[in-house]
């Protein structure tokens, strides 16, 4: 079970949507302090929430958006 949901600012969610169209290395800073390292691949809405999936060296994974802090798109060609 999930708890209630938490929009996030519209600023973040631009970034992470622009991020998974360029499908450029990113780097996401959660809430808890951590870092995800990866591709992001798409971003969407299911069962009242915020998702996106971040292709990881060791798979991919599905992360609720209320968890991210912020992103880094890495723009190095």
């Amino acid at each position: 079970m999930h708890s209630a949901y938490k929009p996030i600012s519209c600023e973040l969610h631009s970034a992470l949507e622009l991020a998974a169209m360029r499908r450029r290395p990113a780097r996401l800073h959660m809430t808890d302090g951590s870092w995800q390292d990866g591709i992001i691949l798409d971003v969407w809405t299911e069962q009242g929430r915020e998702w996106l999936c971040l292709r990881r060296l060791d798979g991919d994974v599905e992360i609720d958006l209320t968890h991210i802090q912020q992103v880094q798109e890495n723009t190095a060609s």
